[in-house]
């Protein structure tokens, strides 16, 4: 088996591996202190969902934790990680990845795609929004001749951070989104404790929520009311 791990660039909107030596193909990234990785971009991973759930590793004298989805493909294992939270709770790459992994039937080959847009608020500011497609390769065309996707979680679904002043300054509140995701997470694990068979017919797939995507008004609502998050400095 030949096993390939990715990782995804919110800021380019595309999956990646990385080397820590310069490579062929690999483009050459900073972070951190001058320090350098090296990475080669794509724009989607295909094949059968085996495996997802939390891997723990330590860094740096600090435990991390990731969640991670493998796909394999013929000879080949494609495994795409991500961190599971930060400060403010499930980070935007795992909660676009549980998003489309809720309505997900295991057994079937998919292909696995990241993808950035942008939003400008009324206060004139530039909001970053990722997403993540999941879509079946082996079924049926849709009538606009796309492959049929898991859907997502619909933006009005999601529980919203709350505030609240503490000491003079205001403190948010993710605790309800947290939690939120975390049942999230543990229905798709679920659906992984036994290999589901494919389906003998190949049905329509059903987005989970509305079929209607959340405008950019209530994306950028939303990036407004929550505080910013520091960039991620690790080399994965």
């Amino acid at each position: 088996m030949t096993y390939r791990n990715f990782s995804i660039s919110k800021g380019k909107g595309k999956l990646y591996l990385k080397e820590k030596v310069p490579t062929l193909n690999y483009e050459e990234v900073t972070y951190g202190e001058g320090k350098k990785t090296y990475h080669q971009y794509h724009d989607k991973v295909e094949g059968i969902p085996k495996e997802f759930g939390v891997r723990e590793i330590t860094y740096d004298g600090r435990t991390l934790k990731f969640l991670e989805l493998s796909l394999e493909d013929g000879d080949t294992v494609n495994k795409v990680s991500m961190n599971v939270r930060n400060k403010g709770g499930y980070t935007d790459e795992s909660k676009a990845l549980l998003s489309a992994m809720r309505g997900l039937d295991t057994g079937e080959r998919i292909s696995l795609a990241a993808v950035r847009s942008e939003s400008v608020g009324k206060n004139g500011k530039t909001y970053e929004n990722l997403n993540i497609y999941i879509n079946y390769l082996d079924r049926e065309k849709t009538d606009d001749n796309k492959s049929p996707t898991t859907g997502y979680i619909h933006f009005n679904d999601v529980p919203k951070p709350t505030q609240k002043e503490v000491a003079g300054e205001i403190v948010w509140d993710f605790t309800p989104q947290t939690e939120f995701y975390y049942s999230v997470q543990k229905e798709v694990e679920h659906k992984f404790d036994s290999p589901a068979e494919t389906p003998k017919q190949a049905p329509v797939a059903q987005p989970y929520a509305a079929k209607t995507p959340p405008t950019k008004e209530s994306a950028v609502a939303e990036k407004a009311a929550q505080p910013k998050e520091e960039g991620d400095t690790l080399p994965f």
